[in-house]
């Protein structure tokens, strides 16, 4: 089995810089650290802070605070040795072996590229001017207040078919983030309208569109029939084999001809790499960059590639590893792991995705999981999704935090100000 070594690294410190601080990047930093890697390691962010994104659209219907999400990264520069600055990327002179940012260049001999994905919208006309995306913090405000502005907009007007629109919510991608936004949107719009004398719950409607035959394409049977069933017991409304054609003022327009009449339209369907991966000339695999057995860029053994920017193939089965949390976690912390061992003279072997299972939340007490020899839905699936992605949550705070939200909205009510104008 073909393996990876640098001996001559050892005999200088090496300059590690890992762009991107979402799961891959941040797990690439942390595994360094742990491992007492023979480098200097610097990490460059947009943000100063690391954005649990499996949680983002609860920010979104108001079940978590979004400051309790946004988990800061300093203290975890401090606790494991590396260096954090905050600040954009214009530009990768490979041939220079040097990054262009915000504040000044900065040399590498290992460059970690871990920078995430961007929202795709596929150039459908009308979807960047009327729908909203959710791949960011003020992402998930602008859904938030959207949906309380729809609902005290429909309050005060007399218009039944305007009443109708505002009430009519539509998610655009029905993949895991779309399927567990639908379900929370529900929760939240059901919850809410008890509070507006005039508004009833059967005014309301939730519809998930997806471009494809099933719920959570490239995702097992068992999880795809088993969320459509409980989406659908829910209420919600699922148009399948459904392309998007226009999003407009006055809905969205279907490839079959149906106009779904709305003013409420929130896009899930789909992401591609940042812009500056266009401008690097590596190869490339639909617009991600194409990596070996060992993460790296081909034809450039000093430049990895990992999270959704990445095109990585399964040893075991030749299929695409899936662009999810977990995957950019392992692969961060195999990139740790192996940068480590490299620098130390020591040989490494390929990169192994591990398939532990995969769990999505529904909803108020229900959900669905699949793990290797489990598969389950209901409140067990929603127990097992809350009590891991607690586990998941890096900082004691943050953990904390989310355990009050939840608490909190479980018994009380969820966050339903209006704070965005």
């Amino acid at each position: 089995m073909q393996t990876l070594s640098d001996p001559d690294s050892r005999l200088s410190t090496a300059r590690v810089l890992i762009l991107g601080a979402g799961f891959a990047g941040l797990a690439t930093a942390i595994r360094l650290g742990k491992e007492r890697a023979k480098a200097q390691v610097t990490l460059v962010s947009r943000r100063n802070y690391h954005l649990f994104t499996p949680l983002l659209y609860q920010a979104a219907t108001g079940l978590v605070d979004p400051d309790h999400i946004a988990q800061m990264v300093r203290p975890a520069a401090r606790k494991y040795g590396f260096t954090l600055f905050e600040g954009e990327v214009s530009n990768v002179d490979i041939d220079a072996k040097t990054v262009q940012t915000s504040f000044g260049d900065l040399a590498y001999d290992y460059l970690v590229l871990a920078m995430g994905s961007e929202n795709n919208d596929f150039r459908i006309r009308g979807v960047s001017e009327h729908a909203i995306s959710l791949k960011t913090l003020p992402d998930a405000q602008r859904v938030h207040s959207k949906i309380i502005d729809s609902l005290e907009r429909s309050l005060v007007t007399g218009d039944q078919a305007k009443r109708k629109r505002l009430l009519t919510f539509v998610i655009i991608g029905g993949g895991a983030t779309g399927v567990e936004l639908a379900g929370s949107v529900r929760d939240f719009v059901q919850f809410l309208v008890r509070d507006y004398p005039g508004l009833a719950e059967d005014q309301l409607s939730v519809v998930l569109v997806e471009l494809m035959q099933n719920l959570l394409p490239g995702l097992s049977r068992y999880l795809s029939e088993q969320t459509y069933r409980i989406l659908n017991k829910r209420g919600i409304q699922i148009r399948l084999n459904s392309r998007v054609m226009e999003a407009s003022d006055g809905g969205v327009l279907l490839s079959g001809g149906e106009l779904i009449e709305t003013g409420n339209i929130f896009w899930t369907a789909g992401t591609k790499s940042p812009k500056l991966v266009d401008s690097l000339d590596v190869e490339k695999e639909r617009g991600r960059i194409k990596v070996d057995q060992f993460l790296r860029a081909r034809e450039h053994p000093e430049i990895f590639a990992i999270g959704d920017l990445a095109s990585i193939s399964d040893l075991k089965t030749g299929e695409k590893v899936p662009w999810t949390a977990q995957s950019a976690v392992q692969e961060g912390d195999w990139v740790g792991i192996a940068l480590s061992r490299v620098l130390s003279g020591r040989k490494i072997e390929p990169f192994v995705y591990q398939d532990k299972g995969y769990m999505l939340s529904l909803g108020r007490q229900v959900g669905v999981a699949e793990f290797r020899h489990l598969k389950t839905s209901g409140f067990f699936g929603w127990l097992l999704w809350r009590i891991i992605h607690i586990a998941l949550i890096t900082t004691t705070r943050s953990r904390l935090g989310v355990i009050f939200d939840w608490t909190f909205a479980y018994f009380y009510k969820r966050n339903a100000a209006h704070t965005e104008h």
